[in-house]
């Protein structure tokens, strides 16, 4: 599989197969989420809910690709030496703008699963039709504690039986951390808006604002990677 993301990749630039693949995912699965969240303006539901999760499951099999494989993504050539262009370019312009990303990407992932949980919780489907439900939505502390630490063994136990490598425990280590975001952002905001159907509307904005804001900052990081200059990709 390897070999096959380091072929000259499609889209005729400079990028390999897994830089194409990675950059045609990203604005898949935020095409997938803004479209989502434009239907759920027209307040059609169904469609709303579909989309999103297809946008949710593209974006999840996205990160997956990329750990599992390595080479999948714009950000496979590491350091300095991976970039064609001047100096200048790189510390003012392509770094920046790359640690934005992935800012972006660290909170645009915790923000998409919870709005996916969400979105089940706060809403209710009548008649064939799914709709939100204008009530105070919370979880019980009981469940709320057993639901996280079921999730943080199940993914304890993975590790365990899987990882062999340092490498390997660092992606669990970022998995149990994006768990704990969540379900502490859920804390946090059932106390700042107790509403579930209100909750739901007003960080689905702020997520689509971000997930713009990462289409746009990974569209300037390939184009500064693959067609502006060409990578200077080390040997062996």
């Amino acid at each position: 599989m390897k070999e096959f993301l380091a072929k000259q990749g499609f889209l005729g630039t400079h990028g390999t197969m897994g830089a194409d693949l990675s950059y045609i995912s990203a604005v898949l699965f935020t095409a997938l989420f803004l479209l989502g969240w434009y239907q759920g303006k027209k307040h059609k539901g169904n469609v709303h809910h579909s989309l999103t999760l297809w946008g949710m499951i593209t974006m999840l099999a996205y990160f997956t690709s990329y750990y599992l494989f390595r080479q999948l993504g714009v950000f496979a050539l590491e350091g300095r030496s991976g970039f064609g262009g001047p100096d200048w370019v790189y510390n003012n312009i392509f770094t920046p703008t790359i640690t934005i990303h992935i800012l972006l990407v660290t909170f645009g992932i915790v923000i998409a699963i919870y709005l996916i949980v969400l979105g089940f919780r706060a809403s209710v489907k009548e008649n064939g039709k799914r709709f939100l439900k204008e009530e105070a939505l919370h979880v019980k502390t009981k469940n709320f504690c057993i639901t996280l630490l079921s999730i943080l063994a199940l993914l304890g136990l993975l590790a365990f039986i899987r990882c062999s490598s340092f490498r390997c425990y660092i992606v669990y280590l970022v998995g149990f951390l994006i768990v704990i975001l969540v379900f502490a952002f859920e804390k946090i905001m059932e106390k700042v808006l107790t509403n579930g159907a209100k909750r739901h509307r007003l960080l689905g904005k702020l997520t689509m604002i971000m997930y713009l804001l990462l289409l746009i900052t990974s569209t300037i990081t390939y184009l500064l990677l693959y067609i502006i200059y060409t990578p200077q990709i080390p040997e062996g």
